[in-house]
C-alpha cells in the first residue's frame, strides 16, 4: 500500500473530533446483496462476502452507500474473500491485495454539527495513481411503486428533517432505531438524505416516526418525466440541418431533464452543465428529451403556432437530473435547483410530474422562487383534470399545451391550478427514443414559455413577480 501524504486514521479522528460518536456510528449497518455477493459497511468496519466477484462489482456497491470511488479502470480481478467486521483499512486490504490504496474521510453537516463519513477509496497500481477515474454508479435510480396510493419513491431512502433544537444524542438515537445513515444533507432546507438497511418498509418507517426531536420525514419520492407525443401533421417538415447560434439575452434557463446531447450544437449557449447521477462524467443524453427541451428552450426550435421572431437565443444551463429509465428523485431534484442558482439561473424549466406531493421538494421550490429564479413546469400529457407536482405548487408557473390552431390540445391537462396555455407542437431535429419528427406535449409548451420568460427579464430585469405574471397572462390568453 501507497499511504497518502499525510494520513489520518479514522479512529485519530473519532478521538480528537468525535469522542463518543463513534459508538453509535458503528451501531447504524449498510447491508447491500447481489447475488453471491454482501457487502456491509458500518462505521470504520467492513464485512464482505465475495466469491469470484470481480472488483470493481464489489466497489460499485459501495458508490450506492454514498462512497466516491476512483479505480484505475483497466484494474478488476476477481475477489474471493469472507470476513465480518473488520478495521476498513486491512479489510481494503484483504480484497485489494497487490493494489494500492487511499482512503478519504470528510465531515458532512449532520443533524446537530458535523459527521464524519468515508468519502472516497482510491485504487491503483504503485506508481500510476494519475490513471484513476471516477467509478460511475449506476445510471437508474433504484425506484418502486407504493401499492397503497400509486407513488414511486425511491428504495431504502428517506428524506428527514430534524427540529433545531434535536441534539446530537437524539439525533443518532433516531438513526440508531431506524438502521439510518446520513448520506447527504442541504444545509440551506436542513434536508438530510438517509440510506435504510436493504428491503426496508420505507412508507411504514416514514409513518412510525413520531420522534419528538423530527420536524418532517418522506420517502425520497420520485417522479416521471412526461413523455411527448409523436404529433400528427405529418404534412410539415423536419428541419435537422445546424442552426448558426448566439445570445443577447441575459436570463438563463436551467433545463433540468434527461441531459443533452454532445451533438446538439448548442455548445455556444451552455454555460454550464451537470450530470447529477454522475457529476465526475460529463454530461450526456441517452434519451433525446433533454436535449429537445434545451433546443426549445433556447429559443433554437420554435413550437407551430408562435408569434415570435427569431431574435437573440437565450442561454442555458443543462442538467441531467432523470435517469436512463426516464425517473428523477425529490434529492435528485434539489440537488439540481442547488447547481442552477449558483450558476445564474433566472429561469427554470421542469417537463414532468405527478400527482404525489412532496413538502420538501415544495420547500426547495419556494427557496429557489425566494432567490427570484421563475419555476416553470409542465401540467402534464393526461387530461385527468387533477393537480400534478411540481407544477401545482404555488410558487410555479404551470403550463398546459395547445395545438397549432391555437385550440387546446385534447391530451393536456387541466384544472385551476394551470396557469397558462401555450404552443406544444414543434418539429424537432432530435427524436425521444427514436428519430426527428414532430412531437407534442406540455414539455414542448414549458421550454417554449421559459424562453418566453427569460426574454421577458432580459428586457425588463426589474419587473416584480406580479409584472411577470401579468405579462403571461396577456401573452398567452
Amino acid at each position: 500500500m501507497v499511504p497518502p501524504p499525510r494520513p489520518v486514521s479514522f479512529k485519530s479522528l473519532m478521538k480528537k473530533t468525535f469522542a463518543g460518536l463513534m459508538v453509535l456510528l458503528v451501531a447504524l449497518p449498510c447491508v447491500i446483496q447481489a447475488g453471491a455477493l454482501r457487502v456491509r459497511l458500518t462505521g470504520d468496519k467492513l464485512s464482505v462476502h465475495a466469491d469470484q466477484v470481480p472488483l470493481q462489482t464489489i466497489l460499485v456497491r459501495l458508490t450506492d452507500q454514498g462512497v466516491r470511488v476512483r479505480i484505475d479502470p483497466h484494474l478488476n480481478p476477481t475477489v474471493s474473500a469472507s470476513f465480518e467486521d473488520r478495521d476498513i483499512q486491512k479489510g481494503l486490504e484483504t480484497i485489494l491485495k497487490p493494489l494500492s490504496h487511499v482512503l478519504i474521510w470528510e465531515s458532512i453537516v449532520g443533524p446537530s454539527g458535523p459527521i464524519p463519513k468515508l468519502a472516497e477509496i482510491q485504487v491503483f497500481k504503485p506508481g500510476e495513481r494519475d490513471l484513476m477515474k471516477r467509478l460511475a454508479k449506476t445510471n437508474h435510480l433504484p425506484v418502486v411503486r407504493n401499492p397503497r396510493d400509486g407513488s414511486w419513491f425511491v428504495t431504502d431512502e428517506i428524506l428527514l428533517k430534524l427540529k433545531p433544537e434535536t441534539g446530537i444524542q437524539e439525533s443518532m438515537g433516531i438513526l440508531r432505531r431506524i438502521g439510518g445513515t446520513i448520506l447527504e444533507s442541504n444545509a440551506a432546507l436542513g434536508i438530510y438524505r438517509i440510506r435504510l438497511p436493504e428491503g426496508s418498509d420505507v412508507p411504514s418507517i416514514v409513518e412510525k416516526l413520531t420522534d419528538p426531536g423530527i420536524k418532517r420525514a418522506e420517502p425520497n419520492y420520485a417522479y416521471p418525466i412526461s413523455v411527448p407525443y409523436r404529433g400528427d401533421l405529418a404534412s410539415e417538415p423536419v428541419d435537422a440541418s445546424p442552426r448558426p447560434v448566439g445570445t443577447g439575452v441575459s436570463a438563463p434557463v436551467a433545463v433540468l431533464d434527461t441531459g443533452l446531447r454532445s451533438d446538439s450544437g448548442l455548445d455556444a449557449l451552455v454555460l454550464a452543465s451537470l450530470d447529477s447521477l454522475n457529476p465526475d462524467e460529463p454530461i450526456s443524453d441517452s434519451q433525446g428529451h433533454g436535449t429537445q427541451m434545451a433546443l426549445i428552450a433556447a429559443g433554437v426550435v420554435k413550437p407551430y403556432g408562435t408569434e415570435e421572431s427569431p431574435g437573440a437565443y437565450t442561454p442555458i444551463i443543462a442538467v441531467r437530473s432523470v435517469d436512463d429509465n426516464g425517473f428523477t428523485s425529490s434529492y435528485e431534484m434539489i440537488r439540481s435547483i442547488d447547481f442552477a442558482l449558483e450558476h445564474g439561473a433566472r429561469v427554470m424549466s421542469l417537463s414532468w410530474g405527478s400527482e404525489t406531493r412532496s413538502e420538501f421538494l415544495e420547500n426547495a421550490l419556494d427557496y429557489a422562487n425566494s432567490k427570484n429564479l421563475v419555476v416553470v413546469a409542465s401540467a402534464g400529457n393526461e387530461p385527468t383534470g387533477k393537480p400534478v407536482y411540481p407544477a401545482a405548487y404555488s410558487s410555479v408557473v404551470a403550463v398546459g399545451a395547445l395545438r397549432p390552431d391555437g385550440k387546446p390540445w385534447e391530451k393536456s391537462n387541466y384544472g385551476d391550478f394551470v396557469t397558462v396555455n401555450a404552443p406544444g407542437f414543434a418539429a424537432l431535429p432530435v427524436g425521444f427514443h427514436a428519430d426527428p419528427g414532430i412531437y407534442a406535449g406540455t414539455s414542448i409548451a414549458t421550454a417554449f414559455v421559459a424562453n418566453w420568460i427569460s426574454n421577458y427579464l432580459s428586457q425588463n430585469p426589474k419587473a416584480t413577480r406580479q409584472e411577470l405574471m401579468n405579462a403571461l397572462g396577456d401573452r398567452f390568453r
